[in-house]
């Protein structure tokens, strides 16, 4: 007996191992080959005008914050930080690369969130799962590139990390450590938006975290304050700008000027392709799944969907509907369907199947709420990009949602690497070929 332990013990080490490693030199081997696998990437993309933006705040930071040559739509944060403190910014290659490190904190801290969400789960299998976020296309040309997405993604997982030890230590920390958590708690989910603006929902989440714990009011009213004082510079920086980002950006990104009718439903086949497996994973209890759909919630979304449908067929334009963003199941459809009334009629069951799909998948009122701010978020911004979603949702299932998933299946876990590691290859190869 103890034999048969020791061989399967080896057996799982073994398999740790092989899948950590070639996940992890897939990784590099994408940063050492120039991959760019979301479209953003390349010296010729995204990256020159990360650059220009880096060298024209290195002249002048408060100069040049509303100078129409700074050509990025987040906050300027990230470039203070790396001309305050980053030694390798004198060279684009060193600079890549230290990028490349910063964001590999990534896997360690969702690491640290899979087991604090999941601390019966093996420690090989978290690993795996946590550096399976390395597979995600965006995540990857974001960490190759410099792009700003993982920045704040950083801080989300701080921000995650440092509410959980708050709310598990609630009753042995003292009133001085309590102050000072929560000040680094609400300084954590404050600095988000200032890397990544649409990610605004995570300081409100934290709020009304802090506000239904078990804490003195003294707390709560102090976690209120310093967010309105964390808050100041982005109102300062509206001021400047005249609008909720670079004024450069403002222009291009149409922020606030329409209403992108097709949006919500592009974001909903966005998100559905971003968790799709993890319904799988959950080993479909056909109990639940069947009192979900008898549910009169499913009757109410089918009626919204349904009115949303209409709208979309009288009043949406859908023949001269712009290509930029939308996801990979637009990309899709543009490719393998010609005729505009068929690929409409495709689209829609695709919207549907999504919000079924969504609906079903998550349980807490959490969840569902931060995945109606994307939607809402997505009538309003142009383009939409699939980075928006991906891997945010990967992200937020190990840490702030509520949903919970089965991952003690080693089995599970290779598919849901296999399945991540297909898109990935996938991004990469319709890149190659589009660029």
């Amino acid at each position: 007996m103890e034999n048969q332990k020791e061989k399967e013990k080896i057996s799982h080490n073994f398999f740790v191992f092989s899948l950590s490693s070639i996940i992890l030199i897939y990784f590099f081997y994408g940063f050492f080959t120039n991959e760019n696998a979301a479209g953003a990437g390349g010296y010729n993309g995204d990256f020159k005008l990360i650059w220009q933006n880096l060298i024209l705040l290195k002249e002048g930071i408060i100069v040049n914050l509303n100078n129409p040559n700074y050509s990025d739509s987040r906050p300027p944060l990230s470039y203070i930080l790396h001309i305050l403190f980053n030694p390798f910014i004198y060279n684009m290659e060193v600079f890549r690369l230290s990028n490349l490190l910063i964001s590999s904190s990534i896997p360690f801290l969702l690491y640290l969130s899979i087991k604090e969400n999941y601390s019966s789960l093996d420690s090989g299998l978290a690993l795996l799962l946590s550096l399976t976020v390395t597979l995600s296309p965006y995540f990857r040309t974001t960490s190759f590139w410099a792009l700003g997405e993982n920045y704040g993604i950083i801080f989300l997982l701080l921000s995650y990390l440092t509410y959980a030890s708050l709310k598990k230590n609630l009753i042995n920390f003292t009133i001085s450590k309590k102050f000072l958590i929560i000040f680094f708690l609400c300084l954590f989910s404050s600095l988000i938006v200032y890397f990544d603006q649409k990610l605004v929902f995570v300081p409100f989440l934290v709020l009304v975290l802090l506000l239904n714990l078990n804490i003195e009011i003294k707390f709560k009213i102090y976690s209120i304050f310093l967010f309105l004082i964390f808050s100041l510079p982005y109102f300062y920086l509206i001021y400047l700008w005249g609008s909720l980002i670079p004024p450069s950006a403002n222009d291009a990104r149409e922020v606030g000027s329409s209403i992108y009718l097709f949006h919500p439903g592009y974001c909903l086949t966005i998100l559905t392709l971003a968790i799709f497996p993890f319904f799988f994973i959950n080993n479909v209890d056909f109990k639940i799944l069947k009192n979900k759909i008898l549910n009169k919630n499913l009757i109410y979304i089918l009626i919204l969907f349904i009115i949303y449908a209409l709208m979309i067929v009288f009043i949406g334009d859908f023949e001269n509907l712009r290509i930029e963003g939308k996801g990979a199941f637009h990309k899709i459809l543009l490719i393998l369907i010609k005729n505009s009334n068929i690929r409409l009629i495709f689209t829609l069951v695709g919207f549907l199947v999504s919000i079924i799909f969504t609906y079903l998948i998550f349980n807490s009122k959490i969840d569902l709420l931060i995945i109606v701010y994307f939607i809402i978020l997505s009538l309003f911004t142009f383009p939409f990009y699939q980075e928006y979603l991906d891997p945010m949702l990967y992200i937020l299932i190990f840490s702030f949602f509520k949903s919970r998933f089965k991952f003690e299946n080693k089995k599970n876990i290779f598919l849901l690497i296999l399945y991540f590691f297909i898109l990935s290859w996938s991004s990469k190869y319709y890149y190659q070929m589009t660029f």
